[in-house]
């Protein structure tokens, strides 16, 4: 089963804007409670590095995703794995922010709402995984 290739750039489209948002309310929401963190045995420094590299990837996907909506046109096999890298990519992202999540979530009231705002993140990359995922399914194949 196939969609239109105006359908399929849509959804990686989505998808990079989906992680666009996820860098952003990284950067804004959970990083500078994070580094304020005084829970006992916290590393608060090392949390926020790894909050960064985690922007900085879905930034680097989302240019990806955008690049790969506007090049391509007929689904190749490179095509096809280069997408499949980058939604397991995104589902490897969206993993360590759901157990980020899980392992702030006994920081105590200071963090509850970096809390949530990582299982919102954690969620939306979950989605733009899976819609990238169903891109590469959906695409139109080359003749």
């Amino acid at each position: 089963m196939t969609a239109s290739l105006a359908s399929c750039r849509r959804l990686l489209l989505v998808g990079a804007a989906l992680l666009i948002v996820v860098a952003l309310v990284l950067a804004t929401g959970v990083i500078p409670p994070v580094k304020a963190d005084t829970f006992p045995q916290a590393l608060p420094e090392r949390a926020a590095a790894a909050f960064w590299v985690n922007v900085v990837l879905c930034l680097v996907v989302a240019a990806l995703l955008a690049l790969a909506a506007v090049r391509t046109e007929k689904r190749s096999r490179s095509s096809a794995v280069a997408l499949g890298v980058l939604a397991a990519v995104v589902l490897l992202l969206a993993f360590a922010l759901f157990d980020a999540g899980l392992a702030f979530g006994a920081h105590g009231p200071a963090l509850h709402t970096a809390t949530v705002l990582l299982f919102l993140c954690a969620a939306a990359d979950l989605i733009a995984g899976v819609l990238v995922a169903v891109s590469v399914l959906l695409f139109p194949r080359r003749a």
